[in-house]
C-alpha cells in the first residue's frame, strides 16, 4: 500500500511573517541570478536559507545524471563530503528514500520516521550512519516537465513538516528548478560561443584568446611556439557540385582525421569555412613541425567516398614560429596565412614555413585597397536590399542594406572579398558612411512616393566606432533628413565583444538609433554581458538556422536565443532562412523577423521597388 504523502490533522495556515519570508526567498535569489552570480554559489545559498528556516535540518539539491539513470548530489553544503558520495549514484525508484521517491513518483514525499517508512528500506543504514530521522522531498522540474531532481531537507529528530516548511520545500525546489534552468541554458550558450558545433573544436574567438595566453607563457619561460594554418584545397569544388550538406561531412572528416595527426596537448581550433589552426606550445625542435606537417598530409592519401563518388583530400598548411616570425597573435596568424597561400601555389597537400620573401599576400592587398579607394571616387558600390519580414504576418518591416562592388574587369564582388581589406585601412570610414547615405537616401525618396515605411538596417564595422561618429552620424542624417527611429546598425557579435570602448554605441542608441548584434552565436558573449550591450535586437546567426529541422541541437539552440533574448526585452531576427520547414519552425517558436532566400534574396534598388509596390498593391 502507498503511504499517506499528506499527513492528516495539520495547520493548513501560514503566518504573514512567514509569508513574506518565502517572498524574500525568492527575491534574494532571483537578484542573485540576475546579477549572474555563480550558479553554485546561489544553489548553496539556497541551502542555507532553507536550512536557517527549519532547525535542525540539513538541505539538500539533487539531480540527474546526463543519462537520466541515477541521481547526484548539484547542492548540500551543509552534509559531510563521505554522506556526498554515498548518495551519488542513487536511482529512483518507490524505496529510494524521499529524494528517489519524489523523482519516481513525481510528487513530494514527507517521510517523518526514516526507522520504519517503507520508502526508506534500501536507505536504513545510510539514515543510521548520518542519524536522519525524517527527510521530505520536493520534486524539482524545469516547464512543468518530468522531475529533474529534488529538493529536501533532512532532520535529525523524528517528524511531520509544518504547512510552512511544506511552503518552504515547495518554493526552493521551484527556485532550484529555475536556477538549473538558466544554468544549462548559459551552459549551452557558452558551448556555442566558443565552440564550433559542425566540427566540435574550439572556435576562433576561442582560440584567439588561447593563442594570447600562450604567447605570454612562451615570452616568460623563453619557449618557442609553431601555428599552423591549414586550408582544405579545392573544397569549393565539392559545395558546388555535392551541396553544402556533404561539405559539412567533408569538414568533420578532415577535422576528425586532422586532430588524430596532433599530440595530446596541441591546440587545434576551426577558424570558419575550411580554415582550421593548430598551435604547438614548447617547441623544442622545428622538425616536430615537419613531422606533424608530413603526418597530416599522409592522412589523405586514401580519397573520401561521398555518395559513391572518390573525392582527393588534401590540406595545404602554413607554418610560422614564436618568436622568430612574430611575436603578435596578430602578426604569426598573418605570417602563417601568407605561407599558407605560399604552399597552395606550389600545388595540393603541401605546407610551407614562413619566410621574409612571402610578402606577395601583402602585395595583392595593397593593391586591392588602391582599387576601392578608386571604386569609391567612382561610385563603384551599389546597395542590395533584402527584406526582413514579420514571422506572423509576411509583411516587410524591415530591409538590410548590403554593399556590392561593380568592379569594371571583375564583374560584381561580395563584401567578403573587400571589407576585410577596406577595415584594415581608413577607407572602411568613407565606404561606411558612402553605404549609409546612399540607402537612407533612398529609402526616403521611396517613402515620399508613398511605399511603406521599414527599418533600415545598415551593417557597422567596430572600426568605424572612432571618438565622434556618433555626431558626425547624426549631422548626415539630420543634413539629409532620415527619421532617426527608422534606422538601425547592425555590428557583429565577434567584434562588439572585441571592443573594450562602447561610448560611441551608447551615443548613437541615445540619439534613436537601434543597434542590432549580428551574427550572434559564433562570437563569446555571455548573457551576463549582453545585459550591458547597447543593443535591441540578435540576429541568430545563419549556421543555426541551416539545419534546421534536421538537426536537434540547431533547433535547441535557436529555441533558447529566442527564449533568453525575449526574457532580456530583446527582439529576435533569424537570417538564412531557406526553406518553409525553417521558416515554421522559427514562426512557432516566435521569432520575431525572418531574412533570407526563401522571401527573398537581396534585391538591386529597382527591384526591391517592386517588391515593395507589388505588396503595398496586394
Amino acid at each position: 500500500m502507498k503511504p499517506d504523502l499528506v499527513p492528516q490533522n495539520r495547520d493548513m495556515i501560514i503566518s504573514r511573517e512567514q509569508s513574506n519570508a518565502l517572498l524574500k526567498i525568492q527575491r534574494d535569489i532571483m537578484e542573485r541570478l540576475t546579477l549572474g552570480a555563480d550558479h553554485q554559489s546561489i544553489l548553496d545559498a539556497l541551502c542555507k536559507t532553507a536550512e536557517d528556516m527549519s532547525a535542525g535540518a540539513v538541505a539538500s539539491v539533487m539531480v540527474f545524471d546526463e543519462s537520466r539513470s541515477f541521481l547526484k548530489v548539484l547542492a548540500a553544503p551543509s552534509m559531510p563530503a563521505d554522506a556526498i558520495s554515498a548518495l551519488n549514484g542513487l536511482i529512483p525508484g518507490p524505496q529510494a528514500g524521499s529524494c528517489g521517491t519524489a523523482v519516481y513518483c513525481n510528487e513530494p514525499q514527507y517521510v517523518c520516521n526514516t526507522s520504519d517508512d517503507p520508502r526508506w528500506s534500501k536507505l536504513r543504514q545510510f539514515a543510521f550512519d548520518f542519524n536522519i530521522c525524517a527527510c521530505w522531498s520536493n520534486p524539482v522540474r524545469i516547464n512543468e516537465q518530468e522531475p529533474i531532481g529534488s529538493f529536501a531537507l533532512s532532520n535529525f529528530e523524528p517528524g511531520q513538516p509544518s504547512e510552512f516548511l511544506r511552503r518552504l520545500l515547495e518554493t526552493c525546489a521551484y527556485i532550484a528548478g529555475i536556477v538549473i534552468k538558466r544554468q544549462r541554458e548559459e551552459s549551452q550558450l557558452w558551448k556555442l560561443a566558443h565552440y564550433d558545433p559542425l566540427t566540435d573544436l574550439p572556435n576562433r574567438s576561442f582560440f584567439n584568446n588561447h593563442l594570447e595566453y600562450a604567447i605570454q607563457i612562451a615570452r616568460r619561460t623563453r619557449q618557442k611556439l609553431a601555428l599552423l594554418f591549414l586550408d582544405l584545397d579545392k573544397f569549393k569544388d565539392i559545395n558546388d557540385t555535392q551541396g553544402h550538406e556533404a561539405g559539412d561531412r567533408v569538414l568533420q572528416y578532415i577535422a576528425q582525421s586532422i586532430e588524430s595527426c596532433l599530440r595530446k596537448g596541441d591546440t587545434f581550433a576551426r577558424l570558419g569555412g575550411d580554415e582550421f589552426v593548430v598551435l604547438i606550445e614548447n617547441l623544442n625542435d622545428t622538425e616536430l613541425v615537419t613531422h606533424i606537417c608530413e603526418k597530416i598530409n599522409n592522412s589523405f592519401k586514401s580519397k573520401f567516398t561521398l555518395n559513391d563518388i572518390d573525392y582527393p583530400l588534401s590540406v595545404s598548411i602554413g607554418v610560422s614560429i614564436f618568436p622568430d616570425n612574430g611575436e603578435t597573435a596578430q602578426i604569426l596568424l598573418r605570417n602563417a596565412d601568407t605561407a599558407m597561400y605560399a604552399a597552395k601555389k606550389q600545388g595540393l597537400g603541401r605546407y610551407q614555413f614562413y619566410q621574409e620573401a612571402l610578402t606577395q599576400t601583402v602585395t595583392d592587398r595593397l593593391q586591392l585597397t588602391a582599387e576601392i579607394r578608386q571604386a569609391l571616387v567612382q561610385q563603384d558600390f551599389v546597395i542590395h536590399y533584402q527584406p526582413q519580414y514579420c514571422h506572423d504576418n509576411d509583411k516587410i518591416v524591415g530591409a538590410e542594406a548590403l554593399v556590392r562592388w561593380r568592379h569594371a574587369d571583375k564583374g560584381m564582388i561580395p563584401p567578403a572579398e573587400f571589407i576585410p581589406v577596406a577595415e584594415q585601412s581608413d577607407l572602411i570610414n568613407e565606404l561606411g558612411i558612402y553605404v549609409l547615405k546612399t540607402a537612407c537616401q533612398q529609402c526616403l525618396a521611396w517613402w515620399k512616393r508613398g511605399l511603406p515605411r521599414f527599418s533600415l538596417a545598415v551593417n557597422l564595422s567596430v572600426n568605424q566606432l572612432r571618438p565622434g561618429v556618433a555626431a558626425e552620424f547624426q549631422a548626415l542624417l539630420m543634413e539629409i533628413g532620415f527619421p532617426l527611429a527608422n534606422l538601425e546598425l547592425e555590428v557583429t557579435e565577434s567584434l562588439i565583444m572585441k571592443y573594450e570602448d562602447l561610448s560611441e554605441l551608447k551615443a548613437l542608441q541615445a540619439l534613436g538609433i537601434a543597434i542590432a548584434m549580428d551574427d550572434f552565436g559564433i562570437g563569446h558573449s555571455s548573457l551576463a554581458q549582453l545585459k550591458h550591450l547597447p543593443i535591441s535586437k540578435l540576429k541568430i546567426d545563419r549556421s543555426f538556422i541551416k539545419d534546421i529541422p534536421a538537426a536537434d541541437n540547431d533547433m535547441l539552440i535557436a529555441s533558447t536565443i529566442i527564449s533568453m533574448g525575449h526574457s532580456m526585452g530583446l527582439k529576435i531576427v533569424a537570417e538564412g532562412v531557406e526553406t518553409a520547414a525553417q521558416k515554421s519552425f522559427l514562426a512557432e517558436k516566435g521569432c520575431d523577423l525572418l531574412q533570407g532566400y526563401l522571401l527573398s534574396k537581396p534585391l538591386p534598388a529597382e527591384e526591391f521597388e517592386r517588391l515593395l509596390l507589388a505588396r503595398q498593391q496586394a
